[in-house]
């Protein structure tokens, strides 16, 4: 589980993000980011349109696990949201893993 301190909660955090935020894409997952600050923190975001809860709520598990196992190679100052389109839930845990470490090597924040 991603502790929270290195997550995104508040509403207005994930709408500077997207605003002032540089986009890299990879199929169904984008990752928004903002380099800046004085800790790592990310966001997701999976949209109704994945599914119903259960299966919202399981994609969004498996992102911040991907994440946890990555956080300390992620290089300091940043707020990243990632965000999934539709077909997202018929990914695999590897699938998503390999996207998700694509998108952060594009982004150089590896």
């Amino acid at each position: 589980m991603l502790a929270k301190r290195y997550r995104l909660t508040k509403h207005g955090s994930f709408n500077y993000v997207y605003r002032k935020g540089n986009a890299v894409k990879s199929g169904v997952v984008s990752l928004i980011f903002v380099r800046g600050g004085k800790s790592v923190k990310f966001g997701f975001s999976v949209p109704n349109k994945v599914g119903k809860a259960t299966v919202r709520n399981k994609v969004k598990r498996r992102m911040r696990a991907v994440i946890q196992e990555r956080r300390d190679k992620v290089k300091g100052g940043v707020q990243a949201v990632f965000s999934v389109k539709n077909g997202a839930s018929e990914m695999t845990y590897s699938q998503l893993e390999e996207t998700m470490e694509k998108l952060l090597s594009k982004a150089g924040l590896l």
